[in-house]
């Protein structure tokens, strides 16, 4: 019996869900798909604010705000900012808590992640004090649901678990399903799937109570996820079945698809494969007629292993093309809407850059024709003091002497103003050569790994059955490492995009230093064992660190890749922390072939080419050390290093005690 997992599906569906559930739960009312419905709904609650007045134009302008949502989150945050203020001018907690929520929403989708667990802070703080176990259990809930987005999964857990106790003091049934999903899915992406099962099971019965049948479809398959996980296949099948009959019940499409694959992938896993085979069927023909292509391309996978599983070797390759033509075909189109995501984040500056720069030439025209304005009005004086010789000489000349100091002062101003030019053009210089060292980047080192992939997948795809076992396997392993260096790639550039467009906020926490580092050498020691590499840690019991645990997991995976990266077989790799004064320092130190001269000043400067192959001819790009200073310094530390050609590279960082 063969057991069929997709993995990443599950990631993508479960990231999906989070988002979600976070909609669905945090807000009181659902989302209106009919625009125009929604604009003449907001203008009715508008004509209604002006007839309200106290803690009802409260709640009046944060059901304005969430209808705005759909709209504008601009506006969105301005309605709930003036709940906010009148609310505090009315001494009326719960709207302050309520709109402080509100604005925390706001920020969470434009992912201003400091603000919005500021606001959340707050609001549960004015809660508490209130004994509101409804809005506290609300508010920790809408946190947990934050740190899980962050895969901060310690966090996730201990908010989610205090917002569901609060929530059961408060004793409304239906108020803890939200978050007993939510902990179902944080315990089955941490792989804990009996705990994941018991949330899950509680919802469902919280549902059942309510008839609530659209939520019912989609738990029953979450639920029937897990149970496949843990391989209870006949309980998968039967929670399938629940989750195909609500479905069906609320003529939902694209849940009714998803129920026949479950089946089919179940069925499938139980060799039940007369079964298997009309549930795939019965799906793809769904996916087809809602060009759903994500479900299209598991269907094609799972009917490239049926015809396997049943030697129509014709068919199964048939069908395993049109799974890899799908599955390329998304991918590139999440690639190309990043990249017109980075395209548009460059053209954004530049075209603020040139607004500035407009602004600034009007400015300078309003300056010229005030001073011309100036010269008429001191002629006339002039004119004027001709006429009325003694009384006006002298008020002219206390006005000559006012107008050149004022011409003086708008001539300073204009000196100024074309300083501030020369400097916002050198800066517009230097943001341009950044963008296009950034897009070299992309253009050179995205294009060997999809070379191979494209080149060895191509010769899979029309050579297949003259291929022997031996050679597919050969193909498929470079694949997959060009795959993994293109992942790699793609992570440093997504990270320094989001460092330099300031969209990665620093999360301080407290955690293990020494823990973060031997979880990093595991997670690289295959890499290293490869090339028969030793890596030792000089490393104390413990080192408790407030820091970003995310950025410095990726400052020492990337310095950690770079030792095994340019270290010959053989070699060894040496990585150790200690407390010095007030500053905790981190060294990695290699005995490999080193930097050269001319590049060492040159490998933390993004406009300068410091690309260069590995021992193993392994590629680098050089974005990894540069995303490790905007880290670092991000995270109000330190970074150097010092090398000699061909003995090897000292790496270290320092960050506050």
């Amino acid at each position: 019996m063969r057991r069929i997992v997709h993995t990443g599906d599950l990631i993508k569906a479960a990231q999906r869900l989070s988002v979600i559930a976070f909609c669905f739960y945090l807000l009181s009312y659902p989302v209106c798909s009919q625009t125009g419905l929604e604009e003449r709904r907001i203008d009715s609650l508008i004509n209604l604010l002006e007839q309200t007045h106290g803690a009802e134009r409260v709640s009046m302008l944060l059901e304005i705000s969430q209808a705005k949502w759909y709209v504008s989150f601009e506006e969105s945050m301005n309605y709930a900012t003036k709940a906010f203020n009148l609310a505090e001018e009315l001494n009326y907690p719960e709207g302050k808590a309520d709109a402080l929520n509100r604005i925390g929403n706001v920020h969470y989708f434009l992912r201003n992640y400091s603000d919005v667990i500021d606001n959340y802070n707050m609001a549960y703080q004015i809660a508490r004090s209130l004994d509101d176990y409804r809005r506290m259990g609300i508010y920790l809930n809408n946190i947990g649901i934050l740190y899980r987005e962050l895969r901060q999964y310690d966090s996730s857990e201990i908010y989610l678990v205090r917002a569901l106790r609060e929530k059961e003091q408060y004793g409304d049934k239906t108020l803890t399903a939200s978050t007993l999903n939510n902990l179902g899915v944080l315990y089955r992406d941490r792989q804990r799937y009996s705990l994941s099962l018991e949330y899950f099971v509680r919802q469902l019965d919280i549902l059942e109570e309510n008839r609530d049948t659209r939520n019912l479809a989609q738990i029953h398959r979450q639920t029937g996820e897990v149970f496949h996980l843990l391989n209870r296949l006949n309980e998968a099948i039967r929670h399938f079945m629940r989750s195909l009959s609500y479905a069906t019940e609320l003529n939902d499409s694209n849940s009714i698809s998803l129920a026949y694959y479950n089946l089919g992938r179940a069925y499938f896993d139980m060799d039940r494969l007369d079964e298997a085979l009309e549930n795939i069927n019965q799906s793809l023909k769904i996916a087809n007629t809602i060009s759903s292509q994500t479900i299209q391309r598991n269907n094609y996978h799972l009917l490239y292993l049926y015809n396997k599983k049943t030697n129509n070797q014709h068919s199964a390759l048939s069908y395993l093309i049109r799974h890899s033509n799908l599955k390329d075909s998304i991918r590139n189109q999440r690639s190309a809407n990043q990249y017109r995501e980075l395209e548009r984040i460059f053209e954004t500056e530049n075209q603020k850059n040139k607004i500035e720069l407009l602004h600034k030439e009007i400015q300078i025209q309003d300056l010229m024709i005030k001073r011309q304005d100036n010269l008429k009005t001191t002629l006339i004086i002039l004119v004027i003091t001709l006429i009325i010789i003694t009384m006006i000489i002298a008020t002219s000349l206390l006005l000559r002497q006012k107008t050149n100091k004022l011409l003086n002062q708008k001539i300073l101003e204009l000196e100024t103003t074309n300083e501030k030019l020369r400097q916002s053009a050198l800066s517009l210089e230097q943001l341009n050569a950044t963008k296009n060292r950034f897009f070299s980047i992309i253009a050179h080192d995205l294009k060997n790994p999809f070379n191979a992939l494209l080149g060895f997948s191509e010769m899979i795809a029309k050579k297949f059955n003259q291929l022997s076992e031996q050679s597919i396997r050969e193909y498929i392993s470079i694949i997959h490492q060009s795959s993994q260096n293109l992942y790699k790639l793609l992570e440093n550039l997504l990270k320094w995009s989001a460092a330099q467009t300031g969209t990665m906020h620093y999360l301080p926490e407290k955690f293990d230093l020494v823990s973060l580092i031997h979880s990093e050498i595991n997670f690289l020691r295959l890499n290293a064992g490869k090339k028969q590499i030793r890596i030792t840690a000089n490393l104390p019991d413990e080192i408790i660190i407030n820091s970003d645990k995310l950025m410095l997991s990726s400052v020492i995976r990337n310095l950690l890749d770079n030792a095994i990266k340019f270290t010959n077989p053989g070699g060894s790799i040496s990585i150790s922390t200690a407390q010095r004064d007030v500053q905790i320092i981190t060294e990695v130190v290699d005995t490999g072939i080193g930097i050269p001269e001319d590049m060492q000043d040159k490998i933390f400067i993004i406009d300068e080419n410091t690309c260069r192959q590995g021992t193993n001819n392994e590629p680098g790009g050089g974005l990894g050390l540069i995303l490790c200073k905007e880290l670092i310094e991000k995270s109000g530390g330190t970074i150097g290093f010092s090398s000699k050609p061909g003995e090897g590279s000292h790496f270290w960082f320092t960050q506050p005690n």
